[in-house]
């Protein structure tokens, strides 16, 4: 099993809501919260920066921010859409093109046939 690393990339309209939403905050907290709230109004305004500057890098930077990691094992993935009628018929063109045996033919349209539909 394989493990691959993925970034995320924001889009510029989700960066640039985010950059005014977090300015929106950042001014909240520094007019509202810190006078009325103390330590509180001073810990909700570094959040809020600190999206802000999240968003303002994820705007203008190619890399991205965000990190998934994943695991491929090799299997494929299922046809994900294709109802049964559509994966059998997709299956008898492979067969009857040549590009799988009579087994893979038998056993894969016994797999599609034990699924629940």
């Amino acid at each position: 099993m394989r493990r691959r690393s993925y970034r995320y990339h924001p889009n510029k309209v989700q960066s640039i809501v985010g950059i005014i939403a977090g300015g929106l905050f950042v001014l909240i907290g520094l007019f509202v919260a810190i006078p009325a709230a103390g330590l509180f109004g001073v810990i909700w305004t570094l959040f809020a920066v600190g999206i802000t500057a999240g968003n303002i890098y994820g705007a203008f930077s190619g890399k991205g921010y965000g990190t998934w990691e994943m695991t491929e094992d090799g299997t494929p993935a299922p046809d994900i859409g294709l109802d049964f009628e559509e994966r059998l018929r997709k299956l008898q063109r492979l067969y009857d093109q040549g590009l799988i045996t009579r087994d893979e033919y038998d056993k894969k349209r016994a797999e599609i046939l034990a699924e629940k539909w």
